[in-house]
Formats: structure tokens, C-alpha cells, sequence
């Protein structure tokens, strides 16, 4: 009998304190165990891309994406959520345009552009601030008559 009773009390206890957190642990900021604060994640996507320009500086890459160089992305036409686009590419990077949709969950913005050759690119932009994250681009292989496979990792700025 005495021995349910502990159990009993000991998963009380232990009920208690996941419910109220383990006092001096930050006040669930998210930190992971060893003290190393969370990545910041302090920016919202904007709900449309009406009046910005993405600037994106490439961090690596995947053919037949290029691994360096920049870029800016400009909104031609359009309400900002879809319409046609112009990419001015820099250093290794081929300029294009065509046409985009644009969505914003949180701090994550999809931008999928359709290249005029017909060129799927799949972009997930994670806001780390107001106005600047990083980027992930990919085009699906294999998938239409000009889809190329390999991928594209980067920074961005809006503006």
C-alpha cells in the first residue's frame, strides 16, 4: 500500500513540474538544454509582396543553380500575391523573368515563379526579421518539359 502511495506522489510531482517548468529554465524561451538561446525568429512575411524588392545574396548551391552571386526579385505586374516578375542576376546567377504566386504563413513566405522558358522554382523564404531571413530555392526534376532539379540556399533583404 505504501508502495502506490510513492508512486502515486511521484507522479504528482512529476505531473506538477512539467506543468509549471523547472524553476531558472527561462521561462519557456525555447532554449534547447545546453543554454544556447533559440534562433531568432522575430519577423512576419509580409501578406504580399506588392511595392518590395527581394534582394538575395546566394550562399550555395546545386547545379544547375549556381552556388554564388545575387540577385534581386521585382514584382513587374500584378497585386503582389501573383503576377509577372523580373530577376536581375549577378555573378554566376542567370537574370530571367515570367510570372509568380505568393503566399505567407507566419514567418514563412512561398514565392514559386514559373521561368518564361517554362522553368519551375520553388522558394521558401523564412523571416528571421522584419525585413530579412533566408532562402530556399528548388526546381522539381523531372516533373515538366523544362524542370531542372537542384537546389539554392541564400539571405535575403526586402525593401
Amino acid at each position: 500500500m505504501k508502495w502506490n502511495k510513492s508512486i502515486a506522489l511521484s507522479a504528482c510531482l512529476v505531473s506538477a513540474t512539467l506543468l509549471t517548468g523547472c524553476p531558472g529554465g527561462g521561462g519557456g524561451n525555447n532554449s534547447d538544454p545546453g543554454g544556447n538561446p533559440p534562433p531568432p525568429n522575430n519577423g512576419m512575411a509580409p501578406a504580399s509582396l506588392e511595392g518590395i524588392t527581394i534582394t538575395v545574396t546566394v550562399t550555395g548551391g546545386q547545379s544547375p543553380f549556381s552556388s554564388t552571386g545575387s540577385y534581386t526579385f521585382t514584382q513587374t505586374s500584378g497585386n503582389g500575391n501573383s503576377g509577372s516578375y523580373m530577376l536581375n542576376g549577378q555573378g554566376g546567377v542567370q537574370s530571367n523573368i515570367g510570372t509568380y504566386t505568393y503566399s505567407a504563413n507566419g514567418a514563412i513566405g512561398t514565392l514559386t515563379e514559373t521561368e518564361q522558358s517554362g522553368t519551375l522554382v520553388n522558394n521558401t523564404l523564412t523571416f528571421t526579421t522584419t525585413n530579412s531571413g533566408t532562402i530556399y530555392s528548388s526546381s522539381p526534376q523531372g516533373q515538366g518539359p523544362v524542370d531542372v532539379g537542384g537546389n539554392e540556399t541564400g539571405t535575403f533583404t526586402i525593401n
